[in-house]
């Protein structure tokens, strides 16, 4: 399940994986976080201020499990340049629309 909500008053968008409950929030970028169950499944991701944003960069970890992969996995496809990244001190960053794209 892919869900897209755009709520145009706040500027933000939220994209939900699943039913559920959010009962923590972890900022994964600037202005994006991705929301959490009780058990650690990702519900949703949440990228806020869309106006001011060029592209949003998300975490190896939020992307693996947007993709239910192993982070190891999205590491490999990064070393081998199936996917954009960029390093950010010892942490990659993998645009979200790239991985919105292999979702979907």
């Amino acid at each position: 399940m892919l869900k897209i909500d755009f709520d145009k008053s706040a500027d933000a968008v939220t994209l939900v994986f699943r039913s559920g409950k959010v009962s923590r929030d972890h900022q994964v970028a600037e202005n994006v976080f991705a929301g959490f169950n009780k058990k650690g499944e990702l519900i949703e991701l949440q990228v806020l201020d869309l106006a001011e944003s060029d592209e949003v960069w998300i975490t190896v970890e939020a992307a693996a499990k947007i993709l239910g992969k192993n982070e190891r996995t999205l590491l490999r496809w990064i070393h081998s340049g199936k996917i954009q990244s960029k390093k950010i001190g010892r942490e990659y960053r993998i645009p979200l629309d790239q991985i919105q794209e292999m979702a979907s």
